[in-house]
């Protein structure tokens, strides 16, 4: 990932419904390509972001799938089958792709000194950012706390966790690893109208949500 850097290099609380999240989104102007950024949100309050800067993703997903699902719990009797319906479930954002090519300044393309590239250092960002998935944790490792990650992308501002990801190294790509992940979502802050904008166009509208999306964790 890169670092988008914050003019204040204290933490930022964000003013919801709104968009300064030291991070102009993309969307506002619509000048070149939309880059995926994720935050790190503070336990005590979701709405203050901790980083002094945005971690964006070094190369955008080839996909972004959304899935809207609803949550039935099913249970079977002696008289038949007994269907509770709670409504809908959280949203899911499932993407999939690749890293940047691994490669060093002295011998170009590698796969023996990857880890001396920036794709595998920005591999390395987006790893971390799953595995800790804005929890704090005690000297022997369990959770006392927890924040959330918040996503920003050309649909809007998220809030949630990672569920799953996954890394794969295939013959057809050599110096790249392929990248697959789900995030929960738990919070829509922002969404992007669902008009697009031509280039050049007026400035897109937003709609900013303060209800959750349901229960998480």
């Amino acid at each position: 990932m890169a670092y988008i850097r914050s003019a204040n290099p204290d933490f930022t609380e964000v003013s919801v419904p709104g968009t300064d999240l030291n991070y102009p989104h993309p969307a506002e102007r619509r000048r070149g390509s939309i880059p995926m950024a994720f935050q790190v949100t503070s336990p005590f309050n979701k709405f203050r972001v901790l980083l002094p800067h945005a971690l964006v993703l070094h190369v955008n997903p080839n996909s972004l799938q959304e899935t809207n699902s609803q949550k039935i719990e099913r249970i079977q009797t002696r008289g038949g089958w007994v269907e509770q319906h709670w409504g809908p479930d959280l949203v899911e954002l499932s993407a999939s792709g690749s890293t940047g090519a691994f490669m060093n300044i002295q011998t170009g393309l590698t796969s023996v000194l990857r880890q001396k590239t920036i794709a595998w250092d920005r591999y390395r960002d987006l790893h971390d950012l799953y595995l800790n998935n804005a929890s704090v944790r005690d000297p022997y490792g369990n959770i006392v706390l927890q924040g959330d990650i918040m996503l920003m992308y050309d649909r809007g501002i998220y809030l949630g966790g990672f569920r799953t990801f996954e890394v794969e190294e295939t013959d057809d790509v050599p110096f790249a690893f392929s990248l697959n992940w789900t995030f929960k979502v738990t919070r829509t802050l922002t969404s992007v109208a669902a008009n697009p904008v031509k280039f050049g166009g007026t400035t897109p509208s937003f709609q900013s949500q303060n209800q959750p999306t349901g229960a998480f964790r």
